[in-house]
């Protein structure tokens, strides 16, 4: 059993018992599962936005839009409400308020989905090192860098019991993509979009959702009603506060399930009932890093990785002998503001305390994923296209315990200080490393017993990461067609040039979706 300090302690909410978990890897299965639940639901559906798309297609194949699925739930006599994050700066693939059109169907009185915007918070303070690694500094971010970037969706079950899904995946349909990450899969093509120009700029994307079920989505949904209350554009006139439905200790456990805790990072002097904020996110990943050593393996997937307090937490862990596997993106943020802004603090820091600290060391392997397929244009010919590693989750095996934490909170001193995230944390080492092991079946191309059979040999998983990361990169180099889809950090991968590509070819013949 896991020793109960592992959980967050100045978190908002505590671990609570009886809980159900189901994992959803990549966007055609989450929101195929999210959809269902949109259509399941007789009572409320609540949303979280951050990024988000008036056109996205929950399923492709159906045509219809969220938000044509929400109007028509509200429309039957569901309660749909949502909070959105309003960007303080011009940000592509945002909902901001005002936005250009009215959306229609969206505050507009009694029968419509009422609809809050909520800005971000800045942050000043001091940063320090949890090992004293570097020197404490003042940090002094504006508002215009604060990002509410939770995304979660709870609602009714249509059943009399209650769901929440708490993970990364924007409503965007370049979020959107299957285990395959095909780079001319045209259902992550936006409407109206030129399927060659989006298929070039946008890479294939892998991210998480997680589902709950049990008393856990009680804390999602105060969550929702704290920032729909609290929301800094309430449009007071056309919507009401919201009041929740159920509490956590309202809802039943869930025979056999887990313990679970919702985590949150929450800038300070953003809601009245939590002035000093909340950091429960980088405290569980501190708390179950510090525990990691000798025959422990840490798996961590995440698109950032400039936090210098966890940073240090996996130095140290490295230094006592645990074995680090970090799949990490390539170009973080890419084509976004807020992306071209941590990138650079990621480069900063990369080649100042995270390069010292961690880079080098013989415990820790750095990587990034690409996917290759046949060119239909050239016989013999491979287009290799890095995938965007937008999943924020971390996994640690030890000899006799597992923990899991994952959500939208990135490894980033943005992410873990002030921005508004949302994780879950909980302990099943069964479920744990069947979870670990579907990722790593899909990245190094294997079979999901033999990716098991690695998670319980920490020394073997690293080298196999690393023998193949290796493997591939010559491939890549002579043209041929790699074994997995694993690649060390930093490889640069070649332009996705599609110029002529669907010329006389049908797109769903290219797809394998």
């Amino acid at each position: 059993m896991v020793s109960p300090t592992f959980w967050a302690q100045q978190a908002t909410y505590p671990p609570r018992q009886g809980n159900e978990i189901r994992i959803f890897v990549d966007g055609q299965a989450a929101y195929k599962e999210i959809s269902d639940a949109f259509n399941s639901a007789k009572e409320f559906i609540y949303l979280t936005i951050s990024f988000g798309d008036q056109d996205f297609l929950l399923v492709p194949e159906s045509n219809e839009t969220m938000f044509e699925i929400l109007r028509s739930r509200r429309k039957g006599g569901v309660d749909v409400r949502m909070v959105v994050w309003q960007p303080a700066l011009q940000t592509p693939d945002t909902i901001p308020d005002p936005f250009p059109d009215r959306i229609a169907g969206f505050n507009e009185g009694h029968g419509s989905v009422q609809a809050r915007w909520d800005k971000a918070k800045g942050y000043r303070g001091r940063y320090r090192s949890p090992h004293v690694h570097f020197e404490p500094f003042y940090l002094d971010f504006p508002a215009e860098l604060g990002c509410h970037h939770q995304q979660t969706y709870i609602m009714d079950d249509g059943g009399g019991s209650f769901v929440a899904f708490v993970g990364g995946i924007n409503p965007v349909q370049a979020c959107w993509d299957t285990p395959e990450h095909d780079s001319l899969d045209d259902r992550r093509v936006s409407r109206g979009k030129d399927p060659i120009k989006e298929l070039e700029e946008k890479p294939p994307l892998h991210d998480i959702f997680y589902s709950i079920k049990g008393p856990a989505v009680g804390d999602v949904l105060a969550n929702f009603v704290e920032r729909y209350n609290g929301a800094s554009n309430p449009h007071a006139d056309v919507t009401s506060d919201a009041v929740s439905p159920v509490g956590a200790d309202q809802i039943p456990q869930v025979s056999n399930g887990i313990e679970v805790q919702v985590l949150r990072t929450i800038a300070p002097h953003t809601y009245p009932a939590i002035p000093d904020g909340d950091r429960g996110i980088r405290e569980l990943y501190l708390n179950v890093l510090g525990a990691a050593g000798q025959g422990c393996l840490v798996y961590i997937e995440n698109q950032y990785f400039f936090d210098h307090g966890i940073i240090s937490e996996i130095h140290e862990a490295a230094k006592r002998g645990a074995k680090i596997i970090a799949i990490l993106t390539s170009k973080p943020g890419e084509g976004t503001l807020p992306g071209q802004v941590e990138s650079k603090l990621e480069e900063i820091a990369h080649y100042l305390e995270e390069s010292r600290l961690v880079a080098g060391h013989s415990n820790v392997t750095l990587l990034t994923l690409s996917n290759s397929r046949s060119d239909p244009r050239v016989s013999g010919k491979i287009i290799s296209s890095e995938t965007c590693i937008h999943s924020n989750n971390m996994a640690v095996f030890g000899e006799d315990w597992a923990q899991m934490t994952g959500g939208s909170g990135n490894i980033a001193f943005t992410s873990m200080w002030f921005h508004s995230e949302m994780n879950i944390a909980f302990e099943d080492t069964a479920q744990i490393k069947n979870w670990v092991a579907q990722l790593w079946s899909e990245h190094l191309q294997i079979s999901v017993e033999e990716a098991m059979e690695l998670t319980g040999k920490p020394d073997d998983a690293f080298n196999f990461f690393k023998d193949q990361a290796a493997g591939n990169r010559l491939a890549l180099d002579e043209g041929r067609m790699p074994e997995g889809r694993v690649y060390y950090w930093g490889t640069e991968f070649p332009a996705r040039e599609l110029d002529g590509i669907f010329g006389g070819i049908d797109l769903g013949t290219l797809t394998t979706g």
